[in-house]
């Protein structure tokens, strides 16, 4: 019979994962700062850049957030008519827009910055309905309990693209890196209009474990005994000759 011990680890795998989630929250801590830091901004011309609603989806029901920008004077981008809402007509898709127009179709090409600090990390741009209202709205990625930030809205809903109006405190500027600017629209929030959001916790409280590690359990395993090896068959007895017949009486002959 032989004993093998079980997976010993089984014991202090809680511990394990306590040490990983609190060293992976003040990595992360400690890179916001860094974050934050690493891209700037520079103002922009408002008049030449437009938030929309644009429709999408086999009924064209839902939204999303679409910034178009002009960046030549060679042929306008868009048209605006009517108010409340305002209907946006993308005359770029008539042409060859290259090096006139520009747009930001996604989260690689926009973000939230309220003040210095860059959210593009922590939340996430889109487009909502309320009531006969589209609104543009910036939601948590990691703070579920906290309420949605309102940038803009379209102040009523009509068929195509629509312009968002941003609300007060809320403006364009541009990313840039190293002096460098970057494809890259911020949809940035003033901080004496804008509240900030709550910066994430700096500690955690994980409760450990102070009860004393269980036994390591051991496992019986039997192994069977070898099977007797077959005994040599005994030999078959020797073949007896047929036995012979007796002899017969002799016939006289005459």
């Amino acid at each position: 019979m032989q004993r093998k011990p079980t997976d010993r680890l089984s014991g202090i795998k809680g511990i394990f994962a306590a040490i990983f989630v609190i060293s992976t929250v003040f990595s992360v801590e400690s890179m916001r700062p860094a974050i934050a830091s690493l891209f700037g901004t520079i103002e922009i011309e408002q008049n030449r850049l437009i938030a929309l609603a644009s429709p999408f989806g086999r009924d064209r029901g839902h939204y999303q957030l679409l910034i178009l920008e002009q960046l030549s004077n060679a042929r306008p981008c868009w048209r605006e008519s009517g108010s409340n809402p305002v209907r946006v007509e993308p005359l770029l898709l008539n042409f060859d827009f290259t090096g006139i127009c520009d747009r930001a179709t996604d989260g690689n090409n926009y973000s939230i910055r309220i003040g210095d600090e860059d959210l593009g990390g922590r939340y996430l741009l889109s487009i909502v309905r309320r009531g006969n209202d589209l609104v543009l709205i910036g939601s948590s990625l990691l703070e579920s309990n906290t309420p949605p930030i309102e940038i803009g809205r379209t102040n009523g809903i009509t068929d195509g693209y629509q312009k968002i109006v941003l609300n007060p405190g809320w403006r364009f500027t541009q990313r840039t890196y190293r002096g460098k600017t970057l494809h890259h629209i911020y949809l940035t929030g003033d901080t004496t209009v804008v509240d900030a959001p709550p910066t994430l916790p700096t500690t955690v409280n994980l409760p450990l474990p102070n009860r004393p590690l269980p036994t390591p359990q051991r496992e019986l395993i039997f192994t069977p005994s070898p099977s007797p090896s077959p005994s040599e068959p005994a030999p078959l007895p020797p073949v007896s000759p047929p036995p012979q017949q007796s002899p017969g009486r002799t016939i006289p002959a005459f």
